[in-house]
């Protein structure tokens, strides 16, 4: 069949998927653009952060429950015109199963850790001994 303009349909859908591969290309290399940065800057920022709430919550473990069930409460408290609703997340959470989330976190967090020490470990050792522009290798 023949558009408006004369051209077969199988014409018009080369160009269409030619215009989409277009733009799935420039999408691809902002994508690619913004991502190293990030991952690099993740890269950097994770690790003490994870170490950081590893600190924080051994200390609050180690607290009475007096005394913690004050810095609670005056979270809660001074948390503004949301406190009816974070109680209400709390309680919904320890109904749905608080605890298998924070193990499961916990978890992620630790593999995370154990793989950006052997992501360091295998930046720092090349085998084959090729390198490439920058720390970029080749394997053979």
């Amino acid at each position: 069949f023949f558009d408006s303009c004369g051209h077969t349909e199988s014409a018009a859908s080369t160009m269409a998927e030619r215009s989409v591969e277009e733009k799935l290309g420039k999408a691809a290399e902002i994508l690619q653009a913004v991502a190293k940065p990030l991952a690099a800057f993740l890269g950097l920022v994770i690790p003490p952060l994870f170490l950081f709430t590893a600190k924080a919550y051994r200390w609050f473990k180690l607290l009475p429950t007096n005394v913690a069930q004050f810095i609670i409460g005056f979270i809660f408290c001074f948390f503004g015109g949301l406190y009816p609703t974070v109680f209400a997340a709390i309680q919904a959470a320890e109904h749905g199963g608080r605890k298998v989330v924070v193990q499961a976190i916990s978890d992620l967090a630790n593999e995370i850790m154990v793989i950006l020490e052997e992501s360091k470990k295998d930046d720092q050792v090349d085998a084959d001994k090729v390198r490439l522009q920058g720390n970029m290798t080749v394997s053979h």
